[in-house]
């Protein structure tokens, strides 16, 4: 029966293998020929594995009904995505997130423009050190930053203590567990993303443009408003998308310093997911906040095509 099975076997393998042995060889051929095809496969694996993967499970869940026996139920329905549309409760934590996490961008752009610009442009010895002050916090954990902030903004905290002390206030206010609390939280946790990639823009400003404009006249706000800034966009783009998503979908700090009254979608998710175990809701939740912080970054691109359109070549 063996000896038959090989008889058999032989003549299909001769024929199909030669066949599978020319792709590979051309296969191996065009990447041996082309190297970056080879290390552009990697980082399509990865983006498939680990994002498109992942999201395409999540979808699935989310058009799925709730059954608290089996948690994702067997029905395909939107019931899921028109709850969350149709109930005023849950469109307010919605615009409630998308505006904190604007507040906090803008309010970091602001802050990392002129360091990232002294930085870009500064020969100084201690510019290394002063760029390794700006790393050191991200080797620190968010949920430790975050629980500083409660030293520093509770009731008898350092901020009350001085405003104490300079006699601005009469009594301790309320700083800790408010929006104000989270704004600064996520300000000072996310301001080095915000930081880094405007540093990467100004660096390839060239500053004889500057000096150009200021020797035809322009004074410095004019020289920053028609040439440093325009130049620098994708800089403000990059970190303006990456502070903004970071923001709309953080937990650990609106958690902590909002307390149960500051309510974001991130908080929302996290409680649906490990609370009340609706992941089919929870997984809903998520793309619609995913959609809603892919609208505004479609219209920074969009907006930063254009400019590079209007100033051409």
């Amino acid at each position: 029966m063996g000896y038959g099975s090989r008889e058999a076997a032989t003549p299909m393998n001769d024929v199909a293998l030669p066949g599978i042995r020319g792709e590979i060889r051309s296969l191996g051929a065009a990447v041996q020929g082309r190297p970056y095809l080879a290390l552009a496969a990697l980082p399509l694996v990865f983006f498939g594995v680990f994002l498109v993967y992942p999201l395409a499970l999540m979808f699935l869940v989310s058009i799925r009904n709730y059954a608290p026996a089996q948690i994702v139920g067997d029905r395909l329905t939107l019931e899921n995505y028109l709850r969350f549309l149709l109930d005023p409760f849950y469109r307010r934590i919605l615009l409630s997130t998308l505006r904190l996490a604007a507040v906090v961008s803008a309010a970091a752009l602001l802050l990392a423009y002129p360091l990232a610009y002294y930085l870009s442009r500064t020969t100084s010895r201690v510019k290394g050190w002063l760029i390794f002050l700006l790393l050191t916090p991200l080797m620190v954990g968010i949920v430790v930053r975050t629980y500083g902030w409660i030293v520093l903004l509770g009731r008898n905290g350092t901020v009350n203590q001085l405003l104490l002390a300079l006699g601005l206030v009469q009594e301790p206010v309320r700083i800790l567990f408010t929006e104000t609390a989270v704004v600064l939280g996520l300000i000072e946790i996310l301001l080095p993303y915000m930081i880094f990639p405007l540093i990467s823009a100004l660096q390839k400003v060239d500053p004889t443009l500057e000096a150009a404009a200021a020797s035809l006249g322009a004074g410095p706000l004019e020289v920053l408003r028609r040439v440093v800034l325009p130049l620098s966009l994708p800089g403000i783009v990059s970190g303006t998308v990456i502070v903004f998503t970071l923001s709309a979908g953080a937990i650990v700090t609106p958690a902590v310093l909002g307390g149960p009254r500051t309510q974001t979608m991130g908080t929302l998710i996290y409680q649906l997911m490990t609370a009340t175990l609706n992941w089919p809701f929870g997984s809903a939740v998520a793309f619609i906040l995913l959609a809603f912080e892919a609208f505004p970054v479609f219209l920074f691109f969009a907006a930063t095509a254009r400019g590079r359109a209007g100033r051409g070549p």
